[in-house]
């Protein structure tokens, strides 16, 4: 009984400290990443049909607020903003050549996190995606269109100094697919991040 009387008095000490610890990842903060992309874009259409890919390095910047949501909870909302181009691959097929690139990339995010230790998060994430894909080659006429979509992954977040954080995610970006100069695209990708951030 003393034992457990114990852990009960150590639990309701304990338990404050982590709930003002969990503040570290309160508030609004901003960020910048730099990410590397595993991407794969399946295409269909007169004189194309298969899959490409290609490999992509990008930075884009966050916004995010995190709310508590009691004891070690909390959850983040932001989104992101990719800064340059995305290459999704090109594929050759007789005379026809297709190139498909990604511009003004973003997300909108919902991230539920828990707090491990006093400066430690780790949380999954789901959210919107978007990006204006453009089609360049031969064989083809250019265009461009609209791609929208889901992303979901998981990430940890360590809180350093005073309003200091770095974090570091995988993340999983499913398109849905469009109609770009006849051909039927549907690019996905495969997202590694490490990023840095600031508290306010």
């Amino acid at each position: 009984m003393k034992k457990i009387l114990l852990a009960a008095v150590l639990g309701a000490a304990l338990a404050p400290q982590a709930f003002a610890q969990g503040r570290n990842f309160e508030g609004f903060s901003v960020g910048v990443n730099a990410s590397s992309s595993s991407v794969s874009t399946e295409a269909t259409g007169t004189g194309v049909s298969g899959k490409f890919g290609d490999g992509s390095e990008n930075f884009s910047l966050q916004a995010a607020y995190g709310v508590s949501m009691g004891g070690n909870g909390v959850l983040g909302l932001g989104g992101t903003y990719t800064l340059a181009d995305f290459n999704a691959g090109n594929i050759a097929s007789g005379a026809t050549t297709v190139s498909l690139k990604g511009k003004d990339m973003y997300s909108l995010y919902v991230e539920p996190g828990f707090l491990v230790n006093p400066s430690t998060l780790v949380f999954a994430k789901a959210a919107y995606i978007s990006m204006k894909g453009e089609t360049s080659g031969s064989g083809i006429t250019a265009g461009s269109e609209n791609f929208g979509g889901l992303g979901y992954g998981a990430g940890v977040r360590m809180s350093f100094g005073k309003s200091s954080f770095w974090q570091f995610e995988l993340t999983q970006s499913d398109y849905n697919a469009k109609s770009i100069s006849g051909l039927n695209l549907k690019p996905s990708a495969f997202n590694r991040t490490i990023g840095i951030g600031f508290r306010f």
